[in-house]
């Protein structure tokens, strides 16, 4: 390689350079937003006393439904209920309501989770990132040395 070719190849460097790092393009990073400690544990807490307090309930209500076929005949038998029969039957009226009640709470308490889960997503973070950069173009023996600083 000339000399004279050398050099016009460092001019072309020196004059390209400046554009090539102009048409650079932004970095472009996102991030997916993460729940925190608390947050998983208040949510957590919620689905665990939802899927406890539904728990409760179905046990009422299997409880309930033991008491009612406890005193019913499929036919006439012709006996009168006794005292004990009624006492039966009054169990299993407060495991029915207590049964309602917790399935209520129980629900509620699952949908509040549920609700609380999308509510408190946190959202994803973007950050860009302009590289800024200065070529540099240093002659050595034989030929010259490109290079350069980016800072972001």
């Amino acid at each position: 390689m000339t000399t004279a070719s050398r050099i016009a190849v460092s001019a072309l460097v020196l004059v390209a350079m400046p554009r090539l790092a102009a048409a650079e393009r932004d970095i472009v990073i996102e991030t997916p937003g993460e729940r925190s400690t608390a947050n998983k544990a208040a949510l957590g807490g919620l689905l665990g006393a939802g899927l406890i307090v539904g728990g409760l309930g179905v046990f009422w209500h299997l409880d309930s439904r033991s008491a009612a076929d406890d005193v019913s005949a499929s036919k006439f038998t012709g006996e009168a209920w006794t005292a004990e029969d009624r006492a039966v039957a009054d169990r299993g009226d407060r495991s029915k309501t207590r049964a309602t009640i917790a399935y209520g709470i129980g629900g509620a308490l699952l949908v509040g989770a549920a609700i609380a889960f999308i509510l408190t997503d946190p959202p994803s973070e973007t950050v860009v990132i302009t590289p800024r950069g200065t070529p540099t173009v240093a002659p050595t023996e034989g030929g010259a040395v490109l290079g350069g600083m980016w800072s972001f």
